[in-house]
């Protein structure tokens, strides 16, 4: 399959499996009734399906050279965790559309602002006015399903 095709439905496959993980774990915390527990079920879960298909698709354990790590380039659990905890009080009161807008909203805008500041990367990204507009609109939308 053509790249330029492949990975942007592979983008849009991952978000909107994103409307289903806060869903699955709305309906798991109504049998644990801990949003930390059920986030911590959560993780332990794909950490353990991670390792399985590590294990399948390397045929061995991941090596880690530890020499020029840093402490933040391990903070992407705890975001995530975050996230999924978060999620997990938000869904019984706003639903997952409105959970999708407008973190899709915050992801976006953020991004937009690291990827301008080159932040943690080689290459700075400027926010274009096309990029701003689009930010814009997105953000209304977020707005919108809010108030509705």
């Amino acid at each position: 399959m053509n790249i330029a095709i492949l990975f942007p439905v592979l983008a849009f496959m991952a978000g909107a499996m994103t409307a289903f993980q806060p869903l699955t774990n709305a309906k798991l915390n109504q049998h644990v009734d801990s949003a930390i527990w059920v986030s911590f079920i959560s993780f332990a879960f794909g950490t353990v399906l991670l390792f399985v298909l590590g294990m399948i698709t390397q045929g061995k354990f991941m090596t880690l050279e530890m020499s020029g790590l840093k402490w933040w380039m391990f903070v992407s659990g705890a975001l995530g965790a975050f996230y999924v905890t978060a999620a997990l009080y938000v869904v019984p009161y706003l639903g997952v559309a409105v959970l999708a807008s407008l973190s899709t909203a915050g992801a976006l805008i953020m991004s937009a602002i690291l990827s301008h500041y080159g932040v943690l990367s080689d290459m700075p990204r400027p926010i274009t006015m096309q990029k701003f507009v689009g930010m814009t609109l997105l953000a209304i939308g977020a707005i919108v399903t809010l108030k509705a």
